[in-house]
């Protein structure tokens, strides 16, 4: 019951992030113009790096941890590492902040300060994450999403702001609310203290770079199109582009909840039946996710028809789906559960280096966003056909699912590209309910799993 209970609360607050990302990526769209909505999207697109600040501490926390209780902590050792990275991270930021402060780019200086809450906030999650405390965890994702979505509906309705950088500094405040919040949970449980040394902090960076860089890696893969197009197209084709990929996160933002608590899980359980359950889970839950589109391609035809463009993107990028959240969710958990962290750092780094040569190397041939995409989506079947076959092999597919995941993307592909017409949803909400009809037995195993 306590899986049951952790995935309601990641979820929960993962839904509430779910609300904040709709109305950013409809709403704000729509008061901008599309030009400025691109660098808003700039600063964004930084921000999903900023983790990379901690320099690998923040790993080494989430390793370190994995899988034990809060009561068996040593507080005066938990203190010490929280104050250190306090105080490093914010010589990082006062560093960052002078160097960029005599650029042309001011989102470089935003996001300066940005990173400071980011990796301190990280900090904290990654630990509370480490040790199965998600109710805190959760609830400071809320409370982050529900101060920064009621500041943006005041400053979109009310002030009436239509600069980008209004945007930023409020998307600022609410990562500094949600880091003043995890403060103060942090000081309730373990208190005051003064304590700081660097003894023991090496061994932290050393074991959290290697999966620092992976994890980069692997993020890096799902913003390489972004990446892309931002430097080989205008601000109003990136635009385009990331608006699709903002889209794509929406959906992600829920379903990761999973991944999020099963680390946990497969940190105390090293076992093969786990894993495939949790395989099968990701492909159930990426088929039916495909429904999403037809939400989305009817809300923005409604209120948003100048990015209408982005459809065709948003369309093949859906069919990524299924092997994004087995990326995510269990591959990348079984590199740090069950392989070296230098050889997780080894393969993510190749694997994102031969798919930026790859999706570049598409760009050079084609000049075309869409074909960007699908090399994106290319990338991470690789990915998916590598590790399951070679890294884990007990999770090789079957014929059967092969053939269910090709389907998949050929169903996907006619209901948004070709067959275009009031019934196209229709049918692929039927063969979602195939779907399900055929992983009937593997979700009576699930929930039986859960339950215990």
């Amino acid at each position: 019951m306590k899986v049951i209970k952790s995935v309601f609360q990641v979820a929960l607050s993962n839904i509430i992030n779910f609300g904040t990302s709709f109305i950013l990526g409809f709403i704000l769209p729509a008061v901008l113009t599309v030009a400025d909505y691109g660098y808003y999207r700039e600063f964004t697109l930084y921000l999903s790096f900023a983790y990379l600040v901690n320099l690998g501490f923040n790993d080494g926390i989430y390793i370190k941890y994995g899988g034990d209780e809060l009561e068996e902590l040593d507080r005066n050792t938990v203190n010490a590492e929280h104050n250190f990275i306090i105080i490093f991270q914010l010589i990082i930021a006062v560093l960052m902040v002078l160097i960029f402060t005599i650029s042309d780019n001011m989102n470089l200086v935003f996001f300066s300060i940005a990173a400071f809450f980011v990796t301190t906030t990280t900090y904290h999650q990654n630990f509370l994450q480490a040790i199965g405390e998600f109710k805190t965890y959760s609830n400071g994702n809320i409370l982050k999403s529900l101060i920064y979505v009621l500041m943006l509906m005041f400053g979109i309705f009310v002030i009436g702001n239509e600069e980008y950088t209004f945007y930023i500094i409020l998307n600022i405040l609410s990562l500094a609310i949600a880091y003043f919040y995890y403060t103060f949970k942090y000081t309730k449980t373990f208190g005051l203290s003064t304590t700081w040394n660097i003894s023991g902090k090496g061994q932290l960076f050393r074991t959290g770079i290697f999966i620092l860089i992976a994890n980069m890696s692997l993020t890096f893969v799902g913003n390489v199109g972004n990446w892309v197009v931002n430097n080989g197209f205008s601000i109003e084709d990136f635009a385009q582009y990331s608006f699709q990929n903002s889209l794509l996160n929406v959906i992600l933002l829920v379903v990761n909840a999973i991944g999020l608590v099963f680390y946990n899980v497969i940190s105390k359980n090293k076992d093969e039946k786990i894993g495939m359950m949790i395989k099968d889970i990701c492909i159930l839950l990426g088929i039916l996710s495909g429904l999403g589109f037809f939400v989305f391609k009817y809300v923005i035809n409604w209120l948003l028809p100048q990015y209408n463009p982005s459809l065709e993107i948003l369309s093949m990028t859906f069919i990524a789906i299924p092997y994004i959240l087995i990326s995510k969710i269990l591959i990348a958990n079984l590199y740090k559960t069950s392989r070296s962290e230098r050889k997780y750092f080894t393969h993510s780094v190749l694997y994102a280096v031969s798919s930026l040569a790859f999706v570049y190397g598409v760009h050079l041939l084609t000049h075309s966003m869409l074909a960007i995409a699908m090399a994106t989506t290319m990338c991470y079947v690789a990915w998916f056909l590598y590790t399951s076959n070679y890294e884990f092999d007990y999770l090789k597919g079957t014929i059967k699912e092969f053939s269910l995941l090709i389907l998949h993307a050929i169903v996907l592909f006619l209901t948004t590209n070709v067959v275009q017409n009031w019934y196209s949803p229709v049918i692929y909400l039927l063969f979602s309910i195939l779907v399900i009809y055929l992983y009937r037995n593997r979700l009576s195993t699930m929930v039986q799993f859960v339950k215990r």
